[in-house]
């Protein structure tokens, strides 16, 4: 017989499991051993009990989560009243809740809840929190956008300095900005859901890393030779880029949040959209086209509105494959081939597009589904002909390997005054600089996934940015050549070219898995709100704490076409994860809940992700290190 003691012991343990795994189900060798009459008694308590825990486990959660709204509004006064409201409204909401689960337990005539008024009190807890949740975005991208304004002004002081002590000065602020936008900027990057926002936001933030040592060494170079003119048009440059940056790191928090000004950050506008991922190219052009045809197929008929349309897309995907039947580089055989396959689809598009009082009764749905099969085979082939065009030009020049060789002999002729072979070389480099934005241009038009869309594209802009200002860079060596900050200048921007060659390899490599159905799914890092108690003035604020894979080791990348191999070094990519979103995890972990299957993972490019963080500010240190402890006149 089951004594009380037992039944006592059983129940602490049964009320203590099944309220932390939320079952109500008490097991049947629990039952035999506490009785029948016994476990109905626990079944009903237990589910009592488990109204009772669920209110208030939801009225607690939501006090917290409003106490972090009610932290944010003291800290940020012009979102106060809307977010106190807020704030307000949740409370209400999770009381309401609370309320509505005591009831039902402790009320003896009310065995479920009331529904109308459960559905009603979570429409107004969804909705509150919603509020919170878009207030406390709100202030993030004000805080990344007040954190670009302060290196915007510092990047006009800098401009108009003429002492190398104030420069130091200046640049030891600027550095101290740039980590703080730095950590800012990627919080924001890991919270974005649009894949081509988040891919526009790591080029931007890479570009403004690279173009701070650019920057400083330009800078210098104006210092020491104030009177050359290449060298303050290499400077200006650089002020430039770094000025898009910032204007693309503005756009990309600011959408959908905020209105941002076209001209904020950027003095001239280009003729160009600074937003690169609105700009058509040959396989959106393909999939627009791919799409129409779905709809025919759908609806049988071809109208007039639908004629049109059709004629407009085909005749864009004929403009964007100029690109390759155009270029010098392109095979006689392959430029063929892509005529070929565009004169098959005009004339396919011709038999679908025919006026039904025309085609008589060959026009009926059977014929449509036909012709767009048709139509459709002979896009996906196009597709992939362009694909074989564009990976053999990265194939064939990044097998050549000319940029070291050019770069190399123009340090050398110019170290040594060699104005002609300065020149010569330069000429040579200039070409081969428009060699490679071309072949940026096609790798462009190929790409399958936003992210290729926008770094691909943007690929091709540094390039075409970078390539004259490291030829001015030559040029003011050459002028110079005794000059070590001329010679450190030129260094630098050798480097960096270096990169963006790097950046090609990775981008052809990450093409041609697309290509072939290899990508991987990238892991979402969930971002919960800022840590209240912090002032968000501070660089650590409750708003921002980041991390970005940045000076990755380097390995081989082989890109094979038919017999011919490519190998270049490019850089490895590792999934950052904040610091914020890694404790959140941690905590859910703890409790029991399973959040992802790949934690070794996560954990290792966060630990990747610190260490990369703490390699800039370090790297930031030495800059300015350097700047204060050498004397000027010895540079």
């Amino acid at each position: 017989m089951t004594t009380d003691a037992d039944l006592l012991i059983t129940y602490i343990y049964i009320v203590d499991h099944y309220t932390r795994q939320f079952q109500g189900v008490i097991p049947n060798e629990w039952k035999a051993k506490i009785g029948k009459s016994n476990s109905s008694c626990f079944e009903g308590f237990f589910n009592k009990m488990k109204k009772k825990m669920v209110g208030s486990a939801v009225e607690a959660a939501i006090e917290r989560f409003v106490a972090v709204g009610e932290t944010i509004a003291d800290e940020n006064p012009d979102i106060q009243p809307e977010m106190y409201d807020a704030c307000h409204e949740a409370r209400l909401a999770g009381t309401s809740i609370a309320n509505l689960s005591f009831s039902a337990t402790e009320v003896p005539d009310t065995p479920f809840l009331d529904k109308g008024v459960l559905v009603q009190a979570s429409r107004q807890l969804l909705s509150s929190v919603t509020r919170v949740l878009l207030l406390a975005d709100r202030v993030l991208v004000k805080h990344i956008l007040r954190a670009e304004d302060k290196v915007a002004y510092s990047l006009s002081r800098l401009e108009v300095c003429r002492s190398f002590t104030e420069f130091v000065k200046i640049f030891a602020e600027f550095g101290g900005e740039m980590v703080d936008l730095a950590h800012r900027s990627g919080d924001r990057q890991h919270d974005l859901k649009s894949e081509k926002r988040k891919a526009q936001m790591g080029v931007a933030r890479t570009a403004l890393e690279r173009h701070t040592m650019l920057l400083l060494t330009s800078s210098k170079t104006l210092l020491r030779h104030p009177e050359s003119k290449s060298a303050l048009q290499c400077r200006d440059g650089v002020f430039e880029q770094i000025r898009s940056a910032l204007q693309l790191i503005a756009i990309c928090v600011s959408d959908g949040v905020v209105p941002i000004e076209p001209s904020r950050f950027l003095q001239t506008l280009s003729e160009e959209p600074l937003d690169i991922g609105i700009q058509l190219t040959a396989n959106a052009a393909i999939k627009q086209l791919t799409e129409m045809l779905e709809m025919v197929r759908m609806t049988s008929r071809v109208g007039v509105g639908v004629r049109e349309r059709l004629i407009g897309a085909l005749d864009a995907l004929c403009e964007m494959t100029q690109d390759f039947t155009d270029s010098a580089y392109t095979p006689h055989h392959h430029r063929e081939q892509i005529l070929d396959f565009l004169e098959e689809c005009r004339f396919e598009m011709t038999n679908l597009i025919l006026p039904e009082d025309e085609s008589c009764d060959q026009l009926r749905s059977d014929s449509i589904d036909v012709t767009v099969e048709r139509l459709n085979r002979r896009l996906k082939d196009l597709g992939k002909q362009l694909q074989i065009v564009a990976m053999e030009h990265i194939s064939e020049v990044l097998r050549a390997n000319e940029d070291q060789v050019l770069l190399s002999s123009i340090k050398t002729c110019a170290v040594s005054g060699d104005i002609d072979g300065v020149e010569r070389y330069m000429d040579k480099f200039r070409e081969h600089a428009e060699h490679m934005q071309e072949v940026c241009r096609l790798l462009h038009h190929i790409s399958l996934t936003d992210a290729l869309h926008v770094n691909t594209g943007h690929c091709e802009r540094n390039m075409r940015s970078l390539a004259p200002l490291t030829l001015l860079a030559g040029r003011t060596l050459c002028q110079h050549p005794s000059s070590r900050i001329a010679r450190e200048n030129l260094e630098v921007f050798c480097d960096t070219w270096s990169q963006s060659v790097n950046d090609l390899s990775r981008l052809a490599k990450e093409s041609d898995s697309a290509a072939c159905g290899r990508v991987a799914a990238e892991k979402q890092a969930y971002m919960s709100l800022p840590r209240p108690g912090v002032s968000s003035s501070n660089s650590t604020s409750s708003l921002s704490r980041f991390s970005s894979s940045r000076h990755l080791p380097l390995t081989t990348f082989n890109c094979s076409i038919g017999s011919q191999k490519a190998v270049h070094p490019v850089y490895n990519s590792s999934e950052s994860v904040s610091t914020s979103s890694l404790e959140y995890r941690k905590h859910f972990q703890n409790s029991g809940i399973i959040l992802s299957q790949d934690n070794n993972e996560l954990s290792s490019a966060a630990s990747v992700t610190s260490e990369d963080t703490k390699a800039f500010e370090y790297r930031i240190s030495l800059i300015l290190d350097d700047l204060r402890n050498v004397p000027f006149h010895k540079r």
